[in-house]
Formats: C-alpha cells, structure tokens, sequence
C-alpha cells in the first residue's frame, strides 16, 4: 500500500513531467496525463481566450499550437507540502523565446493541482497573461484577438431590431 509521502512523490514527477511534455511539444502525451474530464483552467486569462477548457479534445485543441508558438523551458520548479495527498503546489519558471516575434519570454508560474488516480483532474494555472501577448503576439494575433472581441461584444448586446 502506497503511503501519503509516496503517492506525493508520485504525482509530483508527474506534474514535472507535464512540464516536460510541454517544454518538449509532445502535447498529446501531455493531455494523457488529464483524466478524460479534466480541466484546464486559467484564472487570468488574456483577452480572447477561455478561462476553462475540459476534457481531452478541448485541451488539446487549446495547446496543440504551443510549440508552434513558443520555445520555453522550465526551471526552478518548488513543490510546496500540502495536507492533501492528492493536491500538488507548484511553484516554477518559463523562459525562452516567441517561436515567430523571437522576443524573449520570461514568466513565473504557480500551478494548483487535482490528481484522482493518477490523473490530473483539475489544473488551476496562475499566470501573467501579459508576458504572453509581448512575446507572441503578431499584428495577426492582435487583428483576430480585436475580431473576437467585436464579435463577441455584438452578440452580447441585445437586439435593437424589431
């Protein structure tokens, strides 16, 4: 029987291997690691992007451009001991380079991880969505982004027609 402090263990490496999955562009393997419900969730999003994604296709349509986009490689990766075994705190830092723009990326990340048998079942990401409109943002980026919005805004309103 696997003690508290081994399945910790356990999920830890997998959360660091999430981060290699990523770093790595393998983002099929890395939506494996979710159960086929999970949720991504992003409390901050930037403007135009969803806040929450679940289940395997919506996470992987919403991460499979990440290596198209970025070159990043994460460090200083710190667990922080919780009173849950099945709650993972993390603590790390993304650095690299927009794929495109070639402008440097630096960002400081704090994840809040729910694993259920050995699968990420909720995925809390705090993040600066700033750092990743500097650094991948194109005009393209900013035209679709101001689209969305319009159209987004025009459904929203209600109706002055008859």
């Amino acid at each position: 029987m696997e003690t508290d402090q081994q399945n910790r263990a356990r999920l830890q490496a997998l959360f660091a291997r999430n981060l290699d999955y990523i770093t790595e562009g393998r983002i099929r393997e890395w939506v494996e690691l979710f159960d086929r419900d999970g949720v991504l969730e992003f409390p901050y999003p930037p403007p135009g992007v969803r806040s929450r994604f679940v289940g395997h296709h919506e996470l992987y349509e919403h991460m499979k451009d990440f290596p198209k986009q970025f070159d990043v490689r994460f460090t200083d990766l710190t667990f922080h001991e919780t009173t849950d075994p099945d709650l993972v705190i993390a603590e790390f830092v993304g650095k690299g380079r927009g794929v495109v723009t070639k402008r440097p990326f630096h960002q400081v990340y704090i994840s809040v991880v729910r694993f259920r048998n050995g699968r990420i079942v909720h995925f809390r990401d705090f993040w600066n969505p700033l750092v990743t409109i500097r650094t991948a943002a194109t005009l393209g980026h900013v035209w679709r982004g101001l689209v969305d919005l319009v159209r987004t805004r025009r459904r929203a309103e209600p109706s002055s027609r008859p």
